[in-house]
């Protein structure tokens, strides 16, 4: 459907008047509303507060006709329409007023536009020292005051609807003027779209009348006419230097695509370099990481890996005898007569008695047991170093946060056991959404920080691990008896680059690193201590919502 101009400028006039003139009827109602609620409300609150005060000493002296005169003195003013006073227990003492309102359920009254029988009811306690003893109901009558905003409104609507019909009046005359000048402009343009295709431009000059800015636009029509014609001429000359241009440029743009393919292909090279340098570097802080635990480690995993080379010896040299006894043995059965045989057969004797067979027996599964226990304890470092190795992944899964415990205490045994006795309190938790490597990060920093505390004090001291559930959240607590940090420490501990430890010795960076990891997982981590006494590192890590089954937790024994 094709629209006038005049339509659309009515429509459009008329669109936007009615929007700003509803914008503004509902603001004014809303403020008329929100006028009478307050006034209404104050008011009421008032009266009440101040009939209360008046009447509290003879209600709780059970001074009825006191209690009756001062609501008979209250309802002389005709904005009370009525006044009831009862005690906490619902029991009335005196009630005077408008018989209707009296004999409604009360109903406490929030909003004066919201009532409706024109009266507003409020209510006031009775207490004294913050122990209540009764209620004052009242009801204030607004029957005057709604009618009054009523007046308001119609008014407004009446004012609105005037003004909309004034401004339609005033879009049609404006209309009617701007299309009559637009038509003549119009006329000019479908002419001057015949003198473009045709390259004719005589008579098609528009009229100018008045002097006001369509009449400036006719005049700039007629100019452009002019330069039209002047352009024209001009345009065959240009086309054939643009041909001539465009060739040249067909030729420069093929260099140039050549050139940047071949830096394309450079940036694509220095890219991959970058990224490998990324892994090269990545691969290099991880190593660091671990770097710190090598020696305990290494110490860890060579004392059992030395008995269970010492085990496997002794154990070669068990078979050795048990190679010569079958050797023996097998002469007895191949023997070619009965002296051979016996002969053979008290060799075999001999060699039970020399070699003590009921030892060896009994020690080959000892040995056997102890080279189990050192291979499961180097497996377990190693379970240990293969978690701590993946920090730099940004895997998450459901883990139990005891495991990742007793696999950092592995490895960093070694450095503890020496300079403090490790006690450990694991409860029945329930597994968290964790990036294992990260947080057996954390945990491997709080525990080597706690040993380094107790070692400067220069005695044996004792760090404690423990893990409880408390409302939807685990916490795991690193305590120690080391020197304690002082308080004016304690705000900046987490910060980066912040250290207590002497120069060369640490980076500051520890306990940052752990704090942001905490933040990732939706945790925290805190610290309390007490310089002098040690110090107790708390981190919380959320439950799962969706995980409160018993099927998600693990029994630990602490120790």
């Amino acid at each position: 459907m094709r629209l006038s101009l005049r339509t659309k400028t009515i429509t459009g006039v008329a669109s936007i008047t009615a929007a700003l003139l509803f914008v503004l009827i509902v603001t004014i109602f809303q403020f008329l509303n929100e006028l009478v609620d307050s006034s209404v409300k104050k008011s009421a609150n008032t009266s009440a507060a101040l009939f209360v005060s008046t009447t509290k000493n003879a209600f709780l002296s059970y001074d009825l006709s006191s209690l009756d005169a001062d609501v008979s003195e209250i309802l002389t003013n005709p904005n009370i329409a009525y006044v009831r006073v009862k005690d906490k227990n619902d029991r009335v003492f005196v009630e005077k007023g408008d018989a209707a309102a009296l004999n409604a359920t009360f109903k406490q009254d929030t909003s004066a536009s919201h009532t409706d029988d024109g009266i507003y009811d409020t209510q006031a306690p009775i207490q004294v020292n913050g122990t209540l003893y009764g209620y004052v109901e009242m009801g204030l009558n607004i029957a005057s005051v709604t009618q009054s905003v009523s007046r308001v409104k119609n008014w407004t609507l009446t004012l609105a609807m005037l003004e909309f019909v004034l401004v339609g009046l005033l879009s049609y005359l404006l209309g009617s003027y701007l299309m009559g000048q637009l038509q003549s402009l119009l006329k000019g343009a479908k002419h001057l779209g015949e003198a473009v295709k045709d390259n004719n431009y005589r008579d098609i000059f528009v009229e100018v009348r008045g002097k006001d800015e369509l009449s400036e636009l006719a005049g700039a029509f007629n100019h452009l006419v002019e330069r039209l014609k002047e352009e024209s001429g001009q345009r065959q000359r240009v086309e054939d230097e643009l041909k001539e241009l465009n060739a040249l440029l067909e030729e420069k743009v093929k260099d140039r695509t050549a050139k940047l393919n071949q830096k394309n292909f450079q940036l694509e090279e220095a890219n991959k370099d970058l990224k490998e340098a990324q892994m090269q570097l990545l691969q290099a802080e991880k190593m660091a990481s671990v770097g710190q635990l090598a020696a305990g480690v290494a110490h860890e995993i060579n004392n059992p890996v030395g008995f269970v080379s010492s085990n496997i010896s002794t154990l070669n040299d068990y078979v050795a005898t048990y190679q010569m006894l079958f050797a023996q043995m097998n002469s007895v059965i191949n023997a070619e007569d009965d002296a051979a045989r016996i002969k053979a057969i008290a060799e075999v004797e001999q060699s039970i008695k020399t070699k003590d067979l009921a030892f060896i027996n009994e020690d080959i599964g000892d040995l056997l047991n102890d080279s189990s226990e050192g291979l499961y304890r180097v497996a377990d470092i190693v379970k240990g170093l293969k978690l701590f190795s993946r920090v730099d992944s940004d895997d998450v899964q459901l883990h139990n946060i005891n495991d990742c415990i007793r696999t950092t205490l592995a490895m960093v045994n070694n450095q503890l056991k020496y300079i403090c006795t490790v006690e450990t309190n694991l409860g029945n938790v329930p597994a968290v959404a964790m990036n294992v490597g990260k947080i057996s990060q954390v945990i491997t920093n709080l525990l080597i920080n706690a040993g380094q505390a107790v070692e400067s004090t220069g005695k044996h001291g004792k760090v404690t691990i423990s893990s409880i559930r408390v409302d939807e959240f685990v916490e795991l607590r690193v305590e120690d008896t080391g020197c304690g940090v002082p308080q004016s420490h304690l705000d900046k501990l987490f910060n980066p680059f912040f250290t207590t430890k002497p120069e060369g010795e640490g980076t500051g960076l520890g306990l940052s690193i752990s704090f942001g990891i905490a933040q990732e997982h939706g945790g925290s981590l805190s610290v309390s201590s007490k310089e002098g006494e040690g110090s107790c590192f708390t981190l919380t890590l959320p439950i799962p919502k969706d995980d409160d089954n018993d099927s998600c937790t693990i029994d630990s024994k602490g120790s």
